[in-house]
């Protein structure tokens, strides 16, 4: 994502200074598959990947 301020979100995020944030990525949640027009939710089933907190994590910077 671009048009973010660098620094502002390393304050926020609290990230530590041996850290660089170098992108932001706007992430949403599953909706609910009854929202869905009958043949988008055929195609809903789950996913062998791994789950997004193996690598990611919401909020600021977790501490040390």
């Amino acid at each position: 994502m671009q048009g973010f301020d660098y620094e502002r979100a390393k304050q926020e995020l609290h990230v530590p200074d041996d850290y660089t944030v170098e992108a932001i990525v706007a992430v949403g949640r599953p909706g609910n598959p009854e929202d869905l027009p009958e043949f988008q939710r055929q195609r809903e089933m789950p996913s062998a990947r791994k789950p997004v907190s193996v690598f990611a994590f919401e909020g600021p910077f977790p501490d040390s």
